[in-house]
């Protein structure tokens, strides 16, 4: 009996043993679970899972640097962009269009990146420029753009020598397949020796397909971005201002004691047969208005493909019918009233300049050869109001230092400001053509153009070079259709991203 307990008690004692060593594995087992899942969020190199420090370094690697130098970030691709957009839709309508905005092109932030120098919330107040675009730059093909970039270093320096005080802002742009990320080193040196010059380049584009005059046209609006400044005035480069033009920033954005403004925020001139001119407007930049105007502008692209040849239009333009009450006028036909949007560039960049101003922003000053009319919002309604510009007590020609001297504008035969103010050289007329060559504009005008660059050559201590057998402007004189939907179909195949590579074979015929 005693035998059988004793057998018992150690078999008992076996048993417990054997329970409280699994026990003890067990907890070691469970521990060693515990580390391996605390290592996944660990910092640490050791961890053969996700680590928290691989997706730091994921992001960090989106981090894309542009020809400038600048550092921007890479939005997520197109249809997360959707998906995050159709989620903020729910958030408030502030917020709904910037998603919208955004998800509209998959590299619009990026640009906007460029365009900024005001990262605060802080809003500018008379801090002005001007702005030039150049593009189709490359330091091994003909140098088409090299008159061009002389030609805005000739603007810097006119400003200059007539006491203006605003920067001037030369946003460049390197050919697709340039190896280079800036232009040539007598160009840079010439732009530099300006003290009031600013040099912002964009991005490469993905394929020589998009390097069109359209598309170039287009990039004029990224000037909304430059938030900066509280007033930004365009100019073709090849726009010569003959003085100082700052009075339109003064009118526009008067010191206290001299107000109200004369002029809003937004300004275009209207032309001989166009309601609006491309070459020479200005606008009030804003995140907002930028985000905005890239998605109107993707948009109005988007159902270009859903139409019949043109691919454009002609009743809703941008988005927008315009009633006959409210029809378009210009200098030459200033009675007649015209509704569709068939004007020279009213697909491109002018006919999205005069969709802004008069049925986004809704505040603008269009000058006519001797009057202003100026829109804006009054209690919620478009109010529209008729200053004159005739002799000299008009508005803007009695600020003028060439009123009642030069007799007439070359482009439009104004004798009112801003018109006998500058000098376009459109088309062939370019003095850069030859130091000899015949160009849109009078002989005193050639001169001033050619003094200035003498000027800034000797200051930066350069000659500049200009092709000889010249064949224009690197994109050609002006946009076409064609140009047009072939730049917007291969755009689409890329997400509405034009600044990822494209395989050349993709678009051989």
């Amino acid at each position: 009996m005693r035998k059988n307990n004793k057998r018992e008690s150690s078999l008992a004692n076996a048993i417990f043993i054997f329970a409280l060593v699994s026990i003890i594995f067990a907890m070691y087992s469970l521990r060693e679970v515990v580390s391996s899942d605390l290592s996944i969020m660990d910092s640490g190199s050791g961890s053969s899972g996700f680590s928290i420090s691989d997706y730091i370094e994921e992001i960090d690697n989106s981090v894309i640097t542009f020809d400038s130098g600048v550092n921007a970030d890479r939005l997520a691709p197109p249809a997360q962009q959707e998906k995050n957009s159709s989620q903020s839709r729910e958030d408030s309508n502030t917020s709904k269009e910037v998603s919208s905005a955004v998800s509209s092109s998959s590299l619009s932030s990026s640009a906007l990146d460029i365009m900024q120098g005001n990262s605060g919330d802080t809003i500018p107040v008379r801090k002005w420029a001007y702005t030039f675009l150049a593009g189709g730059c490359s330091r091994k093909r003909n140098r088409l753009h090299s008159g061009f970039i002389a030609n805005i270093a000739v603007a810097a320096q006119t400003l200059l020598n007539h006491n203006s005080t605003a920067d001037v802002v030369a946003i460049l742009q390197m050919t697709y397949d340039s190896e280079h990320d800036t232009i040539l080193e007598d160009e840079t040196k010439l732009l530099e020796a300006l003290p009031n010059v600013r040099i912002k380049y964009l991005p490469k584009l993905g394929s020589k397909m998009y390097e069109n005059f359209y598309a170039l046209m287009m990039e004029k609006f990224l000037i909304l971005g430059l938030t900066e400044y509280s007033r930004v005035l365009f100019l073709d480069s090849d726009v010569m201002p003959l003085v100082s033009l700052d009075y339109l920033f003064e009118l526009s954005e008067p010191l206290p004691e001299n107000k109200p403004a004369m002029l809003e925020e937004n300004v275009i001139l209207r032309w001989s047969n166009d309601p609006a001119a491309g070459g020479f407007f200005m606008l009030k930049p804003s995140k907002e208005g930028y985000l905005r105007a890239q998605k109107i502008i993707t948009e109005t692209e988007k159902k270009a493909l859903e139409l019949p040849w043109p691919h454009f239009d002609p009743v809703v333009g941008f988005g927008h019918i315009i009633e006959e009450s409210d029809g378009w006028t210009t200098i030459k036909k200033p009675l007649a009233k015209n509704t569709n949007w068939t004007w020279h560039g009213s697909f491109a960049d002018q006919g999205f300049l005069y969709h802004w101003v008069r049925y986004e922003a809704k505040k603008v000053s269009i000058i006519n050869s001797n009057s202003i009319d100026n829109y804006s919002l009054v209690n919620g309604k478009l109010n529209m109001k008729t200053i004159s510009n005739d002799g000299h007590g008009g508005a803007i020609n009695k600020l003028s230092p060439q009123y009642g001297f030069k007799p007439y504008s070359n482009h439009v035969k104004s004798k009112s400001a801003p018109f006998i103010d500058f000098v376009h050289f459109i088309g062939e007329g370019k003095p850069w053509k030859s130091r000899k060559g015949k160009v849109l504009g009078t002989e005193k005008d050639v001169k001033q153009w050619f003094n200035a660059l003498d000027k800034v050559e000797k200051r930066a201590n350069v000659k500049m070079e200009f092709p000889k057998n010249d064949g224009g402007a690197p994109y050609g004189a002006y946009p076409v259709y064609k140009q047009r939907i072939d730049y917007i179909t291969l755009k689409a195949k890329h997400n509405w991203d034009h600044f990822t590579k494209v395989d050349d074979n993709e678009i051989k015929d």
